[in-house]
């Protein structure tokens, strides 16, 4: 295999890239045939090099004496193999960020303020899985001087595989919450899950940034000779929350006041996460507020979207019990009608039931003028708040959605991704 696997590195070397998609196979790539669930990029060789790929990666055997394609048992192996190899070789820093809340969101804020000093590379997008990190980190070449290498995971024992990849000299859990436990099984192995990045910076002398808000992080300082906390009276930063109307205003150094784009004070945590990183690597930390100042959420993130009559906070790219509740307690706090639509929370297994009539009884605790409810878990929220509108689906809602007025309010759009809300948003005039 190493003899193979440094055959493809030497080709990799000579290519312009890698690929794993023939349709979008760019003119010198190195082309990956990947065996999906749902499809097997095998039965996509010829194409790529019809489209432009210098060699193709292949586990069929059919491809064996064909011209220009190199045959492995297993491609996705091989393809993280290869960025491991690649990775060893790299001089650059690596950070390492994962957590159940707001990981893409903090990658997005640390690159743009490393990019007041630095040539960055950030993960794009979310390809922060077994696949998207290799592809991540074959993406990196000499000019670039630091990485940000976002990590997810939906069961034990992943981030700890995604570490030996990128191996990140420093790393940051934004938090720990009860999420993906329909793989997990438990909070205790969220837990352990997400903590396996310390585990790996702890075995190769890594730095780790510790969100001592978080109190289940916030011990984890203990295992470290020198964590850097990032709250309170011995945070290795001096920034300070002022208020979320809608958007972040925070302090900074000398009181200088600055104000975001940003929504929710949740997302301070994030800023801090990135100043912190920023003022470490020796960011001037005024060019680094002002690059975040400069942010503009998108993606279904906290976005912010102006309709004629009325503000969307379109916040459902994800959704778990823990963001759920912070998204409502923030938006308790805007003035003027608010109106909710919340929608099912994705991979709770089988404390989905619990989870949802949970965030049933907290609604109670806030007085929003309109509550909607879809989906086929949200039912169970229902129970708890009777009160809201409840919808199975949204092609029961869009039967209904041109009667509602929205006019001179503010709107909550919150669930997780595969209901795919954005699609409520775009039927609102």
């Amino acid at each position: 295999m190493n003899l193979i696997l440094n055959d493809i590195y030497e080709k990799y070397n000579g290519s312009s890239g890698v690929s794993i998609d023939s349709r979008s196979v760019k003119k010198g790539n190195l082309f990956f045939g990947i065996l999906g669930d749902n499809f097997d990029g095998n039965n996509f060789i010829d194409e790529s090099l019809s489209n432009g790929a210098s060699f193709a990666v292949t586990s069929n055997k059919k491809f064996k004496t064909k011209d220009r394609c190199i045959y492995v048992e297993n491609t996705l192996l091989c393809l993280q193999n290869l960025a491991k190899l690649h990775r060893s070789k790299l001089q650059i820093p690596v950070v390492g960020v994962t957590g159940s809340n707001g990981k893409t969101t903090t990658k997005e804020l640390i690159s743009l303020v490393l990019k007041t000093k630095f040539n960055v590379f950030s993960t794009i997008g979310n390809f922060n899985n077994h696949i998207g990190v290799p592809l991540s980190i074959l993406e990196l070449n000499d000019s670039h001087e630091i990485a940000i290498i976002e990590m997810g995971a939906s069961r034990l024992g992943e981030i700890a595989f995604l570490c030996e990849i990128s191996q990140p000299n420093l790393g940051l859990i934004t938090n720990i919450a009860p999420v993906h436990l329909e793989g997990f099984g438990s909070f205790e192995s969220v837990i352990r899950g997400k903590s396996e990045l310390f585990d790996y910076l702890i075995k190769n002398d890594g730095i780790a940034f510790i969100n001592n808000n978080d109190n289940v992080i916030s011990n984890f300082s203990k295992r470290f000779e020198k964590p850097y906390l990032l709250f309170g009276e011995a945070s290795f930063l001096n920034c300070k929350y002022l208020k979320a109307d809608p958007f972040i205003s925070f302090f900074l150094k000398e009181n200088e006041i600055f104000e975001t784009k940003i929504i929710g004070d949740y997302n301070f945590e994030n800023i801090v996460f990135a100043l912190s990183i920023g003022k470490y690597y020796g960011v001037d930390l005024k060019l680094a507020a002002e690059a975040i100042c400069s942010y503009e959420p998108s993606q279904n993130r906290s976005q912010v979207i102006e309709k004629k009559n009325c503000t969307i906070i379109l916040d459902a790219y994800n959704a778990n019990p823990t963001s759920v509740i912070k998204a409502l307690t923030n938006f308790s706090n805007i003035k003027g009608k608010r109106i909710v639509f919340l929608g099912d929370m994705f991979e709770l297994g089988k404390k989905s039931r619990n989870e949802h009539a949970k965030i049933g009884n907290i609604l109670n605790d806030f007085n929003f003028e309109e509550v909607y409810l879809i989906g086929e878990e949200m039912i169970h929220a229902l129970e708890n708040y009777p009160s809201a509108k409840y919808f199975k689906n949204k092609k029961e809602l869009f039967q209904i959605l041109k009667e509602l007025n929205f006019e001179n309010c503010t709107v909550l759009f919150k669930a997780s991704r595969g209901m795919q809300f954005e699609k409520i948003v775009k039927k609102i005039n």
